[in-house]
Parts: C-alpha cells; sequence; structure tokens
C-alpha cells in the first residue's frame, strides 16, 4: 500500500512538472484568452507548490478516508502518525509558507500558501481552483 502511494506520489510531482512546463509552452500563444489565463498563472507563484500539495492530499484519500493530512518534509513516504496520514511534501522557494495540516470535511478541503515573494495568500481547493484570500 505505501509503495503504491509513494509510486502515485512521484506521479504527481511529474504532473505537476509538466503542467508547469506546459504553461509556460501556452504563454507564446497569440490568442488573448491564452494571454489572459498564462498571465493569471504566471502572477501565482506558488501554483506548482499548491498543486503538488493538492496532489498530495488526493493521494492520501484515494485509499481511506482521513479527516486531517498532515504535509511533511519529513518523510519519505505516506504514514501513520498519531492517527494523521502524513504526506511526503517539500514547498519551493517560492512559498514562505504552505498549510501543513490540510482539514478534510467529506471530500472538500482547501490547502493556501504565501508567496515569498509577494506576500500573497493563496488558496487550491479540492477541485483545483486557485484563487487569492482577501481579508
Amino acid at each position: 500500500m505505501l509503495n503504491k502511494k509513494v509510486k502515485a506520489t512521484g506521479l504527481a510531482f511529474l504532473i505537476a512538472a509538466t503542467g508547469t512546463f506546459g504553461l509556460t509552452a501556452c504563454s507564446s500563444d497569440t490568442g488573448s484568452s491564452s494571454e489572459v489565463a498564462a498571465e493569471e498563472q504566471s502572477t501565482v507563484d506558488v501554483a506548482t507548490d499548491l498543486e503538488t500539495a493538492r496532489q498530495a492530499v488526493l493521494d492520501a484519500l484515494a485509499d481511506d478516508e482521513w479527516a486531517q493530512v498532515m504535509l511533511a518534509s519529513d518523510v519519505d513516504a505516506p504514514t501513520v502518525k498519531y492517527g494523521l496520514m502524513v504526506m511526503p511534501f517539500v514547498a519551493t522557494d517560492a512559498a514562505s509558507r504552505v498549510t501543513g495540516t490540510v482539514n478534510v470535511d467529506g471530500d472538500k478541503f482547501v490547502i493556501e500558501a504565501d508567496s515569498a515573494a509577494t506576500g500573497q495568500t493563496w488558496q487550491i481547493d479540492q477541485d483545483g481552483t486557485i484563487t487569492e484570500v482577501t481579508e
């Protein structure tokens, strides 16, 4: 079971990286809608962190129902500690903070990340929608 989760986590990292490169390739298109989408995506410098964290939570929820999933850099493989599923996650330098413990309500959850460069806070939901957190 842990081997499956490790492979899934690796696949999630690969998918996130591929998506990032794909967005870069799309930014050279001449269509106005793709330019707007690429510009909006480029302003979210923590998008990769959010997408990777989201995928880690989805991987944890794929085999079991958890009320909380912890994202931690000090584990190499998915493991259960203190009654929580702990998933490996290492934030990039773009983020000064990423939610460490994700609360899950049914299949709904939100993960936040703060941009190290701008101080803006962004969030991603279970569907992959990224929005800016405003006070």
